[in-house]
């Protein structure tokens, strides 16, 4: 279910885990790939053609349709983390266990299943809260509230 409260929207997620964060929204069009979307040195969008081509993950809560990839994917969070270039939490769409795997080593919230379509509710920018235990994500300010 989804509800407004004054200026805030509420999104109820299926699945969760991880401490409750805040942080600025960096929202996909398409899947994501920490292996092959991703400069892993800088923490750059660089697949030429992604919908956030160019933007850094850093610290950004990453809203994303469904996950891509394997194994070597979910690893790449751990080495995120430790180049200090990691996102503060992961909100799927859809998510494969590799990458819950890999999101739990590194420590990073993450959060799978919208009640409602996070990708028409959450704008690039917007500021997120993200609260695993309750299995929400709040739209807590965001850029252009009228177009919604």
């Amino acid at each position: 279910m989804h509800r407004e409260i004054g200026l805030s929207t509420i999104i109820h997620v299926k699945r969760a885990w991880g401490e409750p964060v805040e942080g600025c929204a960096l929202v996909m069009r398409e899947g994501f790939s920490p292996r092959y979307d991703l400069d892993r040195l800088t923490g750059v969008i660089s697949r030429i053609g992604h919908s956030v081509e160019g933007e850094s993950i850093r610290d950004r809560v990453l809203v994303i349709p469904t996950s891509k990839g394997g194994v070597a994917g979910g690893w790449a969070f751990f080495d995120m983390l430790h180049k200090g270039i990691g996102p503060k939490a992961l909100v799927f769409g859809r998510l494969n266990p590799v990458m819950v795997q890999g999101a739990v080593l590194a420590r990073i919230p993450v959060t799978e299943g919208w009640d409602q379509n996070a990708l028409d509710l959450i704008r690039t920018g917007d500021l997120v809260r993200i609260d695993p235990a309750d299995k929400t994500i709040t739209v807590l300010s965001n850029l252009n509230p009228v177009s919604r």
